[in-house]
């Protein structure tokens, strides 16, 4: 397999610009010898976590959003984000949650473990 077989189109999370390849094993990998995380974007789409993960604190509360909200900039309008931004407190008590969407427009919360 030649080195153009193996390039991989796009751009190292990282900024390293479009220095992607197919690495042993099937990894995508930075060429970049100089990448601080040569491996990033392997790690990034080896997350089987899908759904949103929120931290809720006492008084505030952080959202890791799901990859699929980068497409077309669904993260700017995060109904999750604008639910929880509205609340007086946290909806459960503080920890680590999955959000899952409802049918009726609220929220389930299911209990994460570090």
């Amino acid at each position: 397999m030649s080195a153009d077989d193996r390039h991989v189109e796009g751009y190292c999370p990282m900024g390293c610009g479009r220095t992607l390849f197919l690495a042993e094993g099937g990894y995508i990998t930075c060429s970049y010898r100089l990448c601080p995380k040569r491996d990033a974007v392997a790690d990034i789409i080896a997350d089987k976590i899908t759904e949103h993960v929120v931290w809720f604190g006492e008084s505030g509360f952080t959202i890791r959003h799901p990859l699929r909200e980068r497409l077309g900039d669904q993260l700017l309008e995060c109904a999750l984000h604008e639910y929880a931004v509205n609340l007086d407190g946290p909806p459960v008590a503080p920890g680590k949650y999955r959000a899952t969407a409802r049918t009726d427009g609220g929220w389930a919360w299911e209990a994460m473990t570090e």
